[in-house]
């Protein structure tokens, strides 16, 4: 009984001091949230205990989802070490801080915009700079006064100020002597590139926010910024090699491609509705046996759309010449079998949105095909398949589940011929009822065939082309380098003595008797002074020049 009484009496004692110790952690919790609670009312404005210090400002990169935000001084804070740390700044004091952002922002483009105007190189830069980026600034101050969430009000700032950007580097290339005259050559392919689209679009009144393409050169892959369209500047991203070899030229096509179909307010998805394919990222599928249904197959399309509308608007700016230009820069050598295979994006949980390279090889030979090209189209299929002699082309490789696997190429080349022939010839509503081949000067016909015929035949007898057309020179120079790939380099630079760089005093040779070169002519200070003052001379009164006013979005 003793021994019970013992365990009775130690057990009660332990459940006291339990219950002391949770009595004390209880006590403290709630001191701490009493703290908490007072450090918080002393942060509000108006506190009378509340710190006076100005917050101190950190900035981010351009671009990035985060805009400046405000740190209080430790010294300032007497909470800065508690658990919670420092409450965030008022919205009034980032938005103060936004508006200090849009009036440097306002400054920088004006002082900019004001030199621009008046370079050759830069001229198509000042409606941004002096028209668009003002007026969404000024947008934007309305909205801030309007009661607009400071996060969205800097993310706005954010954008504004990455176009300002953008706009600067494009500017200092182009004032560099020795990049002007590369992306003059390159600027002037794309307008040519641009021309029919732009006419067609004024002609249909198609509402096109885009069409004043700006090329620059990065350490990046080709590509086009569309997230630029509406201040209608299409910045243009080339590669380190894109100077040294003609196969990249015809690229350019591919990109601005991408830039017209997303310009065009509601085209895309007009487009996809005709055809029945979604947007939406897909899955990789699970066939069932060889067999996969067209609903499943129109998913997988849908996910390739755009970059299939890109193949097909390339094939009728270039013709054989951009088909070739896939052919060469998409066979590995090494590994021969990816030019079959069905690639996932970088989560392996969707597909990419290219399509396999076999695939696309076929759908720029669909489309030579339909432009009356038959001939070219099967000596290209036919190299393409002696490059992949020891690979089955009537298969694709699809991955299901973390393996490729051997899928009939048939039902997706027959999806593919459908969508080819939809776009080539329409009727297509969201193109006014027409197709691509009915857009004035975009289809490689007879004429610009026989032009980049010319234009080989000069190039691989060592002459600068007498041809006219920017695109038709370089498909020329494509057709000549496959014929002569030593002679890749010397024909690229034939091809684009023959293109006058824009924004340059180049002309074309023959054209105004001997080529002038801007860089041979001697400039002092007097003869520079006299033709800026008979410029202004010839200029109108300053009150009446009006400029395009483009809208940000």
């Amino acid at each position: 009984m003793r021994d019970l009484d013992l365990e009775k009496y130690v057990g009660a004692l332990i459940g006291v001091i339990w219950a002391i110790v949770k009595l004390a952690s209880l006590y403290g919790s709630l001191q701490a949230r009493r703290a908490e609670r007072a450090a918080r009312a002393a942060a509000r404005p108006g506190g009378e205990d509340a710190p006076r210090s100005e917050p101190a400002l950190v900035d981010v990169a351009p671009g990035s989802d985060a805009g400046p935000v405000d740190v209080a001084p430790p010294s300032a804070a007497p909470w800065a070490g508690m658990p919670f740390g420092a409450p965030r700044a008022p919205d009034a004091d980032r938005l103060r801080v936004v508006l200090l952002r849009l009036a440097e922002l306002e400054q920088s483009a004006a002082a900019l915009g004001d030199v621009v105007r008046h370079e050759r190189a830069n001229r198509r830069f000042t409606d941004v700079l002096l028209g668009a980026v003002p007026h969404e600034i000024g947008s934007l101050r309305a909205a801030v006064d309007a009661g607009l969430a400071a996060r969205e009000a800097e993310a706005a700032a954010d954008t504004i100020e990455l176009v300002v950007g953008e706009i600067a580097v494009l500017v200092r290339q182009r004032r560099d002597p020795s990049l002007l005259p590369d992306l003059g050559d390159a600027d002037a392919l794309a307008d040519a590139c641009y021309a029919p689209v732009i006419a067609f679009a004024r002609a249909e009144g198609l509402p096109l926010r885009s069409g004043a393409p700006a090329t620059q050169l990065t350490e990046f892959d080709l590509a086009i910024w569309t997230g630029f369209i509406p201040t209608s500047i299409a910045p243009i991203f080339l590669p380190v090699d894109f100077f040294s070899t003609p196969l990249r030229w015809p690229a350019l096509a591919h990109e601005i491609g991408h830039d017209f179909l997303a310009s065009v307010d509601g085209l895309e998805p007009a487009l996809r509705r005709e055809l029945g394919l979604g947007g939406e990222r897909v899955r990789p599928l699970a066939p069932d046996g060889d067999r996969i249904g067209a609903p499943a197959l129109r998913r997988v399309f849908g996910v390739w759309f755009e970059e299939i509308f890109c193949d097909v608007f390339g094939t009728l700016m270039f013709g054989p010449a951009y088909v070739l230009t896939m052919s060469e820069l998409f066979f590995q050598e090494n590994e021969p079998y990816a030019s079959i295979a069905v690639q996932t994006d970088v989560t392996g949980a969707r597909y990419d949105e290219h399509p396999p390279p076999h695939l696309r090889v076929l759908i720029g030979c669909m489309v030579l095909e339909r432009g009356g090209l038959s001939e070219d189209a099967r000596a290209l299929r036919e190299a393409w398949a002696r490059r992949h002699a020891e690979v089955s082309l009537d298969d694709l490789l699809l991955p299901v589940r973390g393996a490729f696997r051997p899928v009939p190429l048939a039902p997706f080349a027959t999806m593919a011929a459908w969508i080819v022939e939809r776009l080539y010839a329409g009727p297509l509503t969201a193109l006014s009822g027409f197709g691509l081949q009915d857009i004035s000067g975009l289809d490689y016909g007879p004429h610009e065939r026989k032009e980049a015929s010319r234009a080989r035949d000069a190039l691989l007898a060592g002459r600068v082309p007498a041809v006219l057309d920017a695109r038709a020179l370089l498909a020329g120079a494509v057709l000549a380098a496959h014929r002569a790939p030593a002679q890749s380099l010397s024909i690229l630079i034939s091809a684009r003595a023959a293109i006058p760089a824009l924004g340059t005093s180049e002309r074309r040779p023959d054209a105004f008797g001997s080529r002038l070169d801007a860089s041979s002519i001697a400039l002092d200070r007097r003869t520079v002074a006299e033709a800026l003052l008979f410029r202004e001379v010839l200029l109108p009164p300053r009150a009446l020049r009006t400029r395009r006013r483009a809208r940000l979005y």
